[in-house]
């Protein structure tokens, strides 16, 4: 009780603690869940057409599942979204509000899902989509009221930038249903009405609106991305005019699709400039823009790359628990591994906070982080079975099916890598370093891997090979990262901290490669290997979060 009272006292006394940047984060987030009452209503039409009804309800089924997880974390919080609850009476009472609509919505929704929806279930879906729609613009629109800087435009920004999403949705919805119902009056006056909302939105944001509150829009990179969207609209449009048959409607849906993803990048555009401080000078706010944008690439490939070590690591442990050697310090590190794994893959889609992670909305990194979970589903059944019953078979699992995890995860890595495309030399340089170096540190699990399994008498001819081919590789790109490789890519460092973190990998590896390299060893030098690969681990880790984090190269 007393926890509780204190807990009241800091809310008054702080203000709930909600930031600026916190609280950008819940208008872009409530802004979105207006587009996905738009767009699960447009993936239910699209199932019922027949118009590519198998990616309808994919789509359909993951909408489904952020708008539940959204309108809880705006109520409740969510550090993997980053929405911290406001706890202003109103804002609480209206989520509350459209939880109770949604709760009855969903139920349809799931229906739809399952193949198992009456026609009246199609009708409330079609009768309600817009009362929750309208239920949760009231939550955005009193999220910009509780703004400090709604005044200043930046939250409206965010706002309609975000609402545009939701049009380009709701468009969509209107033209399946004067394709399912040519004569709805309703269809066709709400599909001139949203049109005409979304180009007066565009054009407001671009050369500023009065009436909708609007500033015209300075900042180049955002400008940029806002005539891109123009492009993608008349495009739109265009198309929207003689869609009649299901393929010319299918690549109208598509296209609805691609101007969602453009406003919802152009909508965390103003959420970043929101978040600056206003002592920065503009010139100043383009280079942070760009250097955090830069850093974010680095951090994301240097977790997706710390991925292909832990499957190696878990595999190592898993080995070393069944040997006896430090049972239980293996399974807790087993297990630890097994969570961390599991954690980040998540946060690459859904975004983590505590990692650092945004989430994303790509297609070509959404497609891979799929295939890893094909492989990764299965592999984390198996640990935690081995972790319960330290069963063999599961263990002989993890041996068989670890390096196709690792081939998964790594392609997850080159995915990342691609995404982010520049036409700077050193950025390309950086990336590809801290993509190389993070590979050292899974090669030192793999190759410690590949010894016990020799030294167990596990097809040890061809993890002989393996080995051989690993320690070289490691060796080689050691080499590389130390003194420089321009036909890979990588720069010589003249960073002095980084030459010395170096320098102390390179004096590690130089007292451990003859042992991984000799065939038979004593229990002594069982144990340096044991030992001394996660010391090598540890400072190979150092290196690369320096290749990340270095300013200066």
């Amino acid at each position: 009780m007393k926890r509780i009272v204190l807990t009241l006292l800091l809310g008054v006394v702080l203000g709930w603690g909600v930031t600026d940047a916190e609280l950008a984060v819940d208008i872009n987030l409530a802004g979105k869940q207006r587009m996905l009452t738009q767009r699960m209503t447009k993936d239910v039409l699209m199932v019922v057409a027949g118009i590519e009804p198998q990616k309808a309800k994919e789509d359909l089924k993951r909408s489904m599942e952020l708008f539940d997880r959204t309108i809880k974390g705006l109520m409740e919080g969510d550090s993997g979204l980053g929405l911290v609850p406001v706890q202003d009476g109103k804002v609480q009472e209206q989520f509350k509000k459209v939880y109770n609509l949604w709760k009855p919505f969903k139920e349809r929704i799931e229906k739809v899902l399952s193949g198992k929806y009456s026609k009246e279930d199609l009708q409330y879906i079609r009768d309600h989509n817009m009362e929750l729609l309208k239920e949760m613009n009231k939550g955005v629109q009193l999220l910009v009221g509780v703004s400090k800087k709604s005044k200043s435009h930046k939250a409206q920004a965010i706002n309609l930038a975000g609402k545009e999403r939701m049009l380009s949705q709701r468009i969509a919805k209107d033209i399946l249903l004067l394709h399912l119902d040519p004569s709805s009056k309703e269809a066709k006056e709400d599909l001139q009405k949203s049109v005409a909302l979304f180009e007066k939105i565009l054009n407001g944001l671009r050369n500023g609106d009065k009436e909708l509150g609007l500033a015209k829009t300075e900042a180049p990179w955002i400008v940029e991305e806002l005539e891109k969207a123009q492009k993608m609209w008349e495009e739109f449009k265009r198309d929207m005019e003689k869609a009649k048959s299901k393929e010319e409607l299918a690549k109208l849906m598509e296209t609805s699709d691609k101007l969602l993803a453009q406003m919802n990048k152009i909508t965390k555009m103003y959420e970043a400039i929101y978040n600056r401080r206003k002592k920065i000078s503009s010139i100043n706010s383009i280079v942070n823009s760009f250097v955090q944008e830069k850093e974010n690439q680095k951090h994301i490939i240097n977790l997706a790359g710390k991925q292909r070590m832990l499957t190696q690591k878990m595999t190592k442990e898993a080995l070393l628990a069944a040997l006896g050697q430090d049972r239980k310090g293996n399974m807790e590190a087993l297990k630890r591994d097994m969570e961390l794994y599991d954690k980040t893959l998540r946060g690459f889609e859904k975004g983590d906070r505590e990692l650092d992670l945004p989430g994303t909305e790509n297609p070509a990194v959404l497609k891979k982080i799929g295939e890893v979970q094909e492989v990764w589903k299965p592999f984390k059944g198996h640990v935690k079975q081995f972790l319960e019953k330290g069963d063999i078979k599961d263990l002989s699992y993890m041996v068989a099916n670890n390096e196709e995890l690792l081939k998964r995860s790594n392609d997850l890595v080159q995915t990342f890598k691609k995404v982010y495309p520049t036409n700077n030399y050193l950025e390309e340089a950086r990336k590809e370093i801290v993509d190389i170096a993070g590979r050292q540190r899974m090669l030192t699990q793999k190759m410690t891997k590949e010894k016990l399994l020799i030294l167990l008498g596990v097809k040890p001819e061809e993890h002989k090979k393996k080995l051989q081919q690993t320690v070289s590789l490691f060796d080689q790109s050691l080499h590389d990262l130390i003194h420089g490789n321009k036909e890979r890519l990588i720069v010589k460092p003249t960073n002095k901290e980084l030459i010395e973190q170096f320098k102390k990998v390179e004096a590690l590896w130089k007292r451990l490669k003859p042992l991984y390299e000799k065939d038979s060893l004593s229990d002594v030098e069982k144990a340096l290997i044991m030992k001394g690969n996660l010391v090598l681990l540890k400072e190979m880790d150092k290196a690369v979060s320096l290749c990340e984090t270095v300013m200066e190269y």
